[in-house]
């Protein structure tokens, strides 16, 4: 049976396996869900880096939150407005994936 990662066992795998994580975006594919509802989790390891990634996707006036345990602390910004997870997701397809590692 394939089990799906919460949220915040997805970034503590993701933070464990790299030296200096850089903030994510989670969702692009359309597979990250609430209530059945595609949705997208901006995803920074300092306040600075989150607001950023509000303010690329037009979402900065989102509330942030501070997520906490014993693994990892990181900020988030949730994107639930059905026009622009599609948009997000639109411009995740048009962008060539660039991996860093």
């Amino acid at each position: 049976m394939l089990r799906t990662l919460t949220e915040q066992e997805w970034v503590a795998e993701y933070v464990k396996k790299k030296k200096n994580p850089l903030p994510v975006v989670l969702g692009t594919r359309g597979t990250w869900s609430s209530n059945r509802k595609p949705m997208i989790i901006l995803i920074g390891f300092t306040i600075e880096d989150v607001m950023v990634l509000g303010d690329i996707y037009g979402v900065s006036h989102h509330p942030v939150r501070e997520m906490k345990d014993q693994r990892v602390t990181y900020y988030a910004i949730n994107v639930i407005d059905k026009k622009k997870v599609k948009k997000i997701i639109e411009e995740w397809k048009a962008e060539p994936l660039h991996v860093i590692s």
